[in-house]
């Protein structure tokens, strides 16, 4: 599907006024590269600026048929500090995510976040509003020359939910009710998880890379102060990626959980693919195997090739950093078990 977008600039909407009146009118311009820009598209708008120091950004979203609203903010106060986050609301839900940034050298970063999500339901399941909250506290650091060792990072995070009526989180015990193995939809519910994430990316090579990641989490889930019921999850991924002569890049991964497992191969040359994905899910099995072709829209030909390499390990700007959101952090309220 083709979408198409259309960037209006104030420049552009009318004559070209005088030079001494345009210095006086905002920097406001069409383009993602400019300061100021303003976009349209099909079922988005947006308008923001980005400045080396200062970037915003909003956004409304699918305004036809379920309107959700977007506020990024990043703002570096110095060369090793950085604050920002995001506002999101819709119609039955909305969350506030809050970022600090400290680099205390160029190859260190520190990242403090805290979440908060608040989720209103129709009360037809006996489940008041959700007021949930996230904290995160992690460290991140890499290398550039030391031979085998790219980078290392760590984080911890905490979510806790408090919804109401836990007599629907007593349904959750009768075996009659709960299907865990069922996907569908789940009940939001009272409680808390503890958890942590590892990741450790190595270079066994100039032209190859081994990406490795271990994420484990305790849930419990609560009524009437007590707990009723706990959940341990755990994923891994590794991922290695070797890059030859001639365009010819490998790339192959492994990833697990404790009811999943997928594996996956990926051969590609210049803009040709092949792909070779086995996945497991709760018994069931399935093999597929995908040739690609890509072909560029709107643009120029250009011959020059577009060949992979393994690259420095670099962070994102302070700025950025401090808009995105941190992805241990649920963008939805806790739920559990699934309901026959």
């Amino acid at each position: 599907m083709l979408t198409f977008s259309t960037q209006v600039s104030a420049a552009a909407m009318g004559p070209k006024p005088d030079q001494d009146i345009l210095g006086q009118l905002p920097d406001l311009q069409g383009g993602m590269h400019a300061p100021g820009y303003f976009g349209l598209a099909r079922d988005r708008a947006m308008i923001g600026y980005n400045g080396q120091q200062e970037k915003w950004d909003a956004k409304l979203e699918q305004y036809t048929v379920a309107p959700a609203l977007t506020l990024d903010y990043g703002r570096a106060l110095s060369k090793q500090f950085g604050v920002g986050g995001t506002l999101t609301h819709r119609e039955q839900q909305s969350e506030v995510v809050v970022n600090g940034i400290f680099a205390p050298k160029k190859n260190v970063r520190f990242r403090i976040a805290g979440s908060q999500l608040h989720s209103a339901t129709d009360g037809s399941s006996g489940i008041a509003a959700v007021q949930q909250q996230g904290y995160l506290l992690g460290a991140k650091k890499y290398w550039d020359h030391y031979e085998y060792l790219s980078d290392l990072g760590i984080s911890a995070y905490k979510v806790e939910a408090n919804a109401a009526a836990s007599s629907a989180v007593s349904t959750l015990t009768d075996p009659d009710t709960l299907d865990a193995g069922m996907a569908g939809i789940q009940l939001p519910a009272s409680g808390r998880t503890d958890g942590y994430q590892l990741s450790l990316n190595l270079r066994p090579s100039p032209v190859s890379r081994l990406e490795l990641k271990h994420d484990l989490n305790q849930a419990s889930y609560f009524g009437d102060a007590a707990a009723m019921r706990s959940e341990s999850q755990s994923s891994n991924r590794v991922r290695y990626s070797h890059f030859f002569d001639d365009c010819l890049q490998l790339h192959g991964g492994y990833a697990s959980t404790s009811s999943s497992e997928r594996f996956d191969l990926t051969l590609t040359r210049d803009r040709w693919n092949l792909q070779v994905v086995r996945e497991q899910n709760d018994g069931a099995g399935s093999t597929a195997m995908r040739i690609g072709y890509s072909v560029p829209l709107g643009q120029r030909p250009n011959t020059r090739r577009q060949c992979g390499s393994v690259g420095a390990p670099r962070f994102d700007s302070i700025v950025n950093a401090t808009m995105k959101r941190p992805a241990q952090l649920p963008a939805e309220p806790m739920a559990i078990g699934t309901i026959r």
